[in-house]
């Protein structure tokens, strides 16, 4: 598997409890792949694109994938940089690297004049990492102990924890045990993966006021719960849980989960709900994973509660790009190949999605409203990340 795929997933094993589960949400018949048409498609939104060009170094790019520029040149001599997401703001990078003589990637906060600063602990996985959104803190899951693979969490034996850190005094906290966190668009909750099987949401709030000791947190979900909703598809039960992500607006969140067992057969599930505890989640069945790595790729929309999410199955092994409409209770696959991709970015205005295709290296453009790419470009760039990049107000 390759580095770069490598993030994490949490698994743990719960008793099956019989329940009646919540049908889950159809979809239309996946559309047979298109060519695209070649060159940018017009019109497109502004913005930088940040991308690792072939997990050496990090480069920018327009939107039309013009005006290339490197922004780092010191992959090849201290580690190769994977990917990278930009501050608000735009003067910082938040990178993740590959540290030789290491088995995991690392993750370094760039500042323009200064040497890269390191975060994460020499020898631990980075398995999640994310701007709030005023930019004054950058949250990361590090793991120190156990197996690591996809996407969302971590393996069943994995320690580790999410941190806090503050940029402005370079000062690192601790959250909670667990993996790929993600900020609330206020600001003011830290969602992860616990360790224990579940969603947690830990309050930041007292960051305002002084450095607390330990966050106020409650568990959103489990896998046990889990295990009760989706009984009737899952019989065996969920095993593997993934980070929440949230929706522009706040009001859903999302993650996905895996059935227990042999991991070829097990059924994944993108699950939305309101981020409280007890709410009913709704079920989306996405199909079979293709491997441990294959776990999907949750992205919401900048500007609408519309949920994006990339895929590998096992059953056929190929590769889907789907919206998800949790309101109007509707899923729309945009592409369907058997060429190999997992990384997109969403345009800051929400309306065209970004994907790296590896296989050819190139970006393909699409809206979300519709099946089929609608422009190519090449050679494309590793983990892309469309930002706008506004000053700070």
């Amino acid at each position: 598997m390759p580095l770069r795929r490598a993030t994490g997933l949490v698994a743990l094993l719960f008793i099956v409890v019989a329940c009646s589960a919540q049908p889950p949400q159809t979809s239309r018949p996946t559309p047979v792949s298109t060519a695209p048409p070649d060159g940018a498609p017009p019109g497109l939104p502004s913005g930088r694109v940040l991308f690792s060009k072939g997990g050496v170094d990090l480069w920018t790019a327009s939107s039309d994938g013009s005006a290339r520029a490197a922004v780092t040149t010191d992959g090849a001599e201290g580690g190769g940089y994977l990917g990278g997401r930009v501050s608000p703001d735009g003067a910082l990078t938040a990178a993740e690297r590959a540290v030789p003589g290491e088995g995991g990637s690392s993750l370094f906060l760039l500042r323009s004049g200064s040497a890269p600063l390191r975060l994460s602990r020499p020898d631990t996985f980075l398995d999640g990492y994310a701007w709030s959104p005023d930019g004054r803190y950058l949250t990361y899951g590090e793991v120190i102990s156990g197996g690591t693979a996809a996407a969302g969490g971590s393996l069943a034996g994995a320690v580790g924890d999410v941190h806090l850190y503050e940029v402005s005094t370079a000062t690192d906290m601790v959250v909670g045990p667990g993996t790929h966190p993600a900020f609330t668009p206020d600001g003011t909750h830290l969602g992860y993966a616990h360790v224990s099987g579940a969603i947690a949401l830990a309050d930041l709030r007292a960051l305002a006021s002084a450095r607390p000791k330990e966050f106020p947190t409650q568990m959103l979900v489990t896998l046990a719960e889990l295990t009760r909703y989706s009984t009737n598809i899952a019989p065996k039960g969920m095993g593997l849980i993934g980070g929440p992500q949230f929706s522009a607006d706040g009001k859903l969140m999302a993650y996905a989960a895996i059935e227990k067992g042999p991991i070829l057969d097990a059924e994944q599930i993108v699950y939305t709900q309101e981020p409280v505890p007890g709410a009913p989640p709704k079920l989306w069945v996405i199909g079979k994973t293709g491997a441990i790595h294959h776990v999907a790729d949750l992205r919401w929309s900048p500007t609408a509660p519309v949920l994006a999410y990339s895929i590998i199955n096992a059953q056929p092994h190929h590769h889907w790009l789907s919206v998800i409409d949790p309101n109007g209770g509707q899923r729309r696959e945009l592409y369907d190949s058997a060429k190999h991709f997992l990384d997109y970015t969403w345009s800051p205005d929400g309306t065209v999605i970004l994907v790296q295709v590896d296989d050819g290296d190139e970006w393909l453009y699409f809206r979300p409203d519709r099946a089929g790419p609608i422009g190519r470009v090449a050679p494309g760039g590793w983990r892309p990340d469309w930002c706008r990049c506004a000053p700070r107000a």
